[in-house]
């Protein structure tokens, strides 16, 4: 069984962080599923909610991004969970380059992913300054960078040191967009992969 028994008990001390289960993603999970994260959250004494922006279209307001308390959003497309202490905006990218972050980069920073990206020195948790607060994570799969929100990052730093229990999906994408850049800030994640789901595979 890929996932993990060890996680079945957890003190009130713990944090749950579940990452992209909104109702925009559905098509990947059950109705099932959702209803034994719900049952799931209840062993966590705080349970964090990443969700992604993209249901809002390519134009949206970047507070989520330098704001250090951003508007609570009150949203369709979001689920809400026992527990659940905090709600995080994020976004996700593609195929983009040091060039998608210039205007936020110190130009010496700029020129050293740069010329990392030109001889192909990145390495997966490479983690560099922007000029507004946030930072940005070299993934380097499908989602080639993150951008850390101002929010989210202060949460990862409070929680470095820390087990966090991590769930939802996409398995390789979104997921792993939070849990690099959680490592990278020495948060101890731990996948149960029996709440993690992939564009091809729901667990429940």
């Amino acid at each position: 069984m890929r996932y993990l028994k060890a996680y079945e008990n957890y003190n009130t001390d713990t944090t749950l962080i579940i990452v992209d289960v909104q109702k925009s993603f559905n098509k990947f999970f059950s109705e099932m599923y959702i209803n034994e994260l719900k049952k799931y959250c209840k062993k966590f004494g705080e349970v964090y909610q990443v969700w992604d922006n993209h249901i809002d279209g390519k134009i949206v307001d970047k507070d989520y991004l330098y704001d250090k308390d951003p508007e609570i959003p009150i949203h369709d497309d979001l689920y809400h969970f026992p527990n659940q202490t905090e709600l995080i905006e994020k976004r996700y990218n593609y195929d983009v380059d040091a060039d998608f972050y210039k205007k936020i980069l110190n130009k010496d920073v700029h020129k050293e992913i740069s010329d990392k990206e030109d001889s192909k020195q990145l390495k997966k948790g490479d983690i560099f300054p922007t000029k507004e607060g946030t930072v940005i994570v070299y993934i380097g799969n499908n989602h080639k960078w993150f951008q850390v929100p101002i929010k989210l990052y202060k949460h990862l730093v409070e929680l470095k040191g820390k087990d966090v229990v991590i769930v939802g999906g996409s398995d390789s994408e979104c997921l792993e967009d939070i849990i690099t850049s959680a490592e990278s800030l020495g948060v101890n994640i731990k996948r149960d992969y029996k709440y993690i789901y992939s564009a091809n595979h729901c667990p429940i």
